[in-house]
């Protein structure tokens, strides 16, 4: 785990390999995190977990910033409008 401390004693290039290992992280978190929210969502998941809408749910139980959840929602949503429909 990295800890601010561990980060003092790295050599320039292994923080810059460090900050560009963790960019590349984020990514593939937040990549992730739209894809389980395009499921999520079309199960309306959220109602059954109290919450009105996806919006609220991610804000107050995923704790993001209304920024954040706002642009995850536009893409999981995004995404799922290329999606074959499930219907047929």
């Amino acid at each position: 785990m990295t800890t601010i401390a561990s980060l003092t004693h790295l050599s320039d290039d292994q923080l810059i390999a460090c900050i560009r290992r963790h960019a590349e992280d984020e990514r593939r978190a937040t990549a992730i995190l739209v894809a389980s929210l395009v499921e999520f969502d079309a199960r309306r998941l959220y109602l059954r977990q109290g919450n009105p809408s996806l919006f609220t749910y991610c804000t107050q139980v995923l704790h993001l910033s209304e920024h954040a959840a706002y642009g995850r929602i536009e893409a999981a949503r995004a995404a799922r409008k290329k999606l074959p429909d499930r219907t047929a």
